[in-house]
């Protein structure tokens, strides 16, 4: 049996067997931290190295990769918009000098944003209609400490890490054509580098294979490093990296005892990780949005449980995410049986959101991936024609995996037949959904 001893107390002279005890739990823990700490960047890595591997070949970096289509149950990555099309590009700042990134004139008065964020999916600035305006957009992405001049009046974004990613969406109205309407808007966007012939970016050291089913500790922490070498962690988090130096880290696969206290750290973190999503913080089976999140902020663990649940968080000004999988009595979310649910926003209760953005509400299954339906339904909104708005301003969205009554409109979302999450988005959220004092409705099971 352990002894239990006073709070107050300590042992100057303690037996190496209690030395060995100490160094193995500091170890341990310094490993937890630092895993949690890099995973960000690690997720920045994995997106990098398969826009890379993905497109091969010469300009890959430093380019718009657009999708050309709407998300579908096809797509694998997790948790995903079915509202807009989603393009993305990586820059490296500090091989490729800065860039001016041009958005052309929006002329049809639609919600869009490019955000652009450091090395470690920390939101960095937004362009799109509140904060650029819908004039041509053109804006100068530069390194850090970058000193060089710049044309008058033209608005300079300083990004904190050489390494950047810009993910744009652009929503997709209901309205005949206007999916080529948006594609063709796209292709004005630009990215132009300052040195018209740059020194092409290597990118062999940028991309990795088989990241998504990596399991070695030590090639992630190989990874991780290497990454922080040219991409700082911002402010409030690097004290995760500082417990314990890296040479100490690397060199603990030499021996028996300190290998093992690594990874059992690292399994630390997973298991932390775990349990920070099976409990975060909700109401009304909804999953809270945090201040923090997609910020600048200390909060390792639940930043890299953030960024495992869901890639590159906006910002809660820019969009305010809600995930929810409880019903009204507290039980999972389950279509399975012809199990049927309603969502119901009550008259003046509307998700708030500002005149240039909009909300939506998606359906997930157990997997976290858009569930196949007859209808090819996966998310809905007021906007999509035929959407139903009670005369007092009530609006009530049914979940379950057949069409209620036979009527398979837009207040209908297609469940799977099986359990399911769903996600609540309000883009340009108001100060009511910033403060904390909105929140959704409970889905209430249909008796």
């Amino acid at each position: 049996m352990q002894t239990v001893r006073p709070f107050v107390s300590f042992d100057a002279a303690a037996d190496p067997e209690q030395v060995r005890a100490g160094e193995v739990a500091r170890l341990r823990t310094a490993a937890t931290f630092l895993w949690l700490a890099m995973t960000p960047g690690f997720a920045f890595v994995r997106q990098r190295s398969n826009f890379i591997l993905g497109w091969p070949g010469a300009g890959s970096l430093g380019s718009w990769m657009m999708l050309p289509d709407l998300t579908s149950p096809q797509t694998q990555t997790v948790l995903p918009m079915n509202d807009a099309l989603y393009g993305a590009a990586h820059l490296e700042l500090d091989l490729q000098g800065p860039f001016v990134v041009r958005l052309p004139p929006d002329t049809h008065g639609r919600y869009y944003s490019v955000s652009v964020m450091d090395a470690h999916f920390t939101n960095v600035a937004h362009l799109g209609p509140r904060w650029s305006g819908r004039e041509e957009v053109e804006v100068f992405l530069v390194p850090p400490g970058w000193a060089g001049e710049v044309s008058p009046g033209m608005r300079v974004v300083e990004a904190p890490t050489p390494s950047v990613c810009l993910l744009n969406r652009v929503l997709v109205t209901a309205a005949d054509g206007d999916l080529d309407r948006v594609r063709d808007w796209r292709s004005g966007f630009t990215l132009t580098p300052l040195d018209p012939a740059p020194a092409a970016a290597d990118d062999h050291d940028l991309a990795h294979e088989g990241l998504a089913t990596l399991t070695d500790p030590w090639r992630f922490l190989e990874i991780g490093y290497d990454h922080l070498r040219r991409n700082v962690l911002p402010e409030p988090a690097r004290w995760a990296v500082q417990l314990v130096p890296e040479s100490e880290v690397l060199a603990a696969r030499g021996q028996e005892w300190s290998r093992r206290a690594v990874q059992d750290g690292i399994r630390d973190a997973q298991t932390m990780v775990d349990a920070s999503l099976t409990t975060w913080p909700r109401e009304n089976g909804w999953m809270l949005p945090q201040p923090w999140m997609g910020l600048p902020n200390p909060h390792v663990l639940e930043t890299a449980a953030l960024e495992l649940f869901q890639v590159g968080f906006n910002d809660m000004t820019e969009a305010t995410y809600f995930f929810g999988d409880l019903d009204e009595d507290g039980k999972r979310l389950d279509g399975t049986e012809g199990a049927s649910y309603a969502l119901t926003f009550s008259p003046g209760e509307l998700p708030p959101v500002h005149a240039e953005g909009f909300w939506s509400v998606t359906m997930y299954g157990a997997d976290n991936l858009l569930v196949a339906n007859p209808a090819g339904r996966y998310s809905t909104r007021p906007a999509h024609p035929g959407f139903h708005v009670d005369p007092d301003g009530a609006v009530t969205i049914v979940l379950s995996a057949s069409a209620p009554d036979g009527e398979d409109g837009p207040n209908w979302l297609p469940a799977p037949d099986g359990p399911f999450r769903l996600g609540l988005r309000l883009y340009y959220p108001t100060d009511a959904v910033l403060a904390g004092s909105w929140v959704p409705p409970a889905p209430g099971r249909v008796r």
